[in-house]
């Protein structure tokens, strides 16, 4: 399957998650990475601060996450959420997990600061996906992306688990 990033990069890839297992496919938008998780600006809504959590190998159902790999998912949602409140001034997110078949589980933390309005709280996700193509027009929503990663990348610089 072949998916194009908010940056341009296209990937061909079997499976759009296990990406972050090969630092030669996505470059752009990494934020920080441990031995079991990547942090990574979403890939396909360009929208600053969105984070995604993927684990470091394929897993498509959250009970088959070990015991070290959920306690450190755990750390790391906490640690964004301190980065997001930090960094934005954002004391509010919107948490969304994935477990679908056959697909690579993830966690996305996006950031309610105001930047694009969303209607129905309850849809944040679709409405973003909605608006993506309009937010990868602005020149000015992509310059605040880069810097939300740039941002990001030096709170989680001095970070360890």
């Amino acid at each position: 399957m072949k998916f194009k990033t908010i940056f341009g990069e296209v990937i061909d890839t079997p499976c759009v998650g296990c990406v972050v297992n090969d630092n030669s496919k996505f470059n752009e938008g990494r934020i920080f990475q441990t031995k079991l998780w990547d942090i990574s600006q979403d890939f396909e809504i360009p929208y600053p601060g969105m984070i995604v959590i993927s684990p470091m190998r394929h897993v498509s159902n959250y009970i088959d996450l070990s015991e070290e790999e959920l306690h450190e998912l755990q750390q790391l949602i906490i640690l964004c959420k301190k980065a997001i409140v930090n960094i934005f001034n954002c004391p509010k997110v919107a948490y969304m997990f994935y477990d679908k078949p056959n697909g690579h589980i993830h966690f996305v933390i996006i950031p309610l600061h105001g930047l694009v309005e969303i209607n129905d709280k309850y849809a944040v996700l679709s409405e973003l996906f909605a608006k993506a193509p309009d937010l990868l027009k602005d020149k000015q929503n992509m310059q605040r992306v880069v810097k939300a990663i740039d941002d990001l990348k030096t709170y989680f610089q001095n970070i360890t688990l």
